[in-house]
């Protein structure tokens, strides 16, 4: 791939994740997920739900994809990159996040940053980011985040 086609990929997924984003907020979604082919999956579940669900049939779910969500965590950013999404966009958007797209050099864009993403009842920080605070390694996460959610639901 030479400078131009590289430019023009990253121009179109640019492109592609503000298609996304224009979804999710016209739609009021949770989580876009819009591929290269323009198939396009939305989510109303909470949390990282879609994510988990798309993860759990496929490992690379995301390749050619990119991600359009209310709130990207640690965890989402995590699975994210365990599926080879090429872009993720976050109302939302914790430090942790931040550093996973950084350290993987996946794009990311955001309108809101925070330190780290609080539970429902905002008194803590949430489950799942808590879950992957110390984690690096994205299949790694999906393990534990399959172990928590497992421990909430029998909450």
């Amino acid at each position: 791939m030479n400078g131009t086609e590289a430019k023009s990929k990253k121009q179109k997924i640019k492109e592609r994740l503000r298609d996304a984003v224009v979804i999710l907020k016209e739609k009021e979604k949770s989580c876009v997920i819009l591929s290269e082919d323009g198939t396009t999956k939305t989510s109303d579940a909470i949390g990282i739900k879609p994510l988990m669900e798309e993860l759990r049939a496929d490992r690379k779910a995301f390749r050619e994809s990119v991600i359009a969500d209310k709130v990207v965590g640690k965890a989402a950013a995590l699975l994210a990159v365990l599926g080879k999404a090429e872009a993720v966009f976050g109302s939302v958007m914790s430090d942790g996040a931040v550093k996973v797209f950084e350290k993987h050099q996946i794009p990311y864009e955001f309108e809101t940053r925070v330190q780290h993403i609080e539970n429902r009842t905002k008194d803590g920080m949430c489950p799942m980011e808590e879950t992957v605070q110390l984690i690096e390694e994205p299949e790694e996460a999906f393990e534990a985040l399959e172990k928590t959610i497992a421990r909430l639901m029998k909450k």
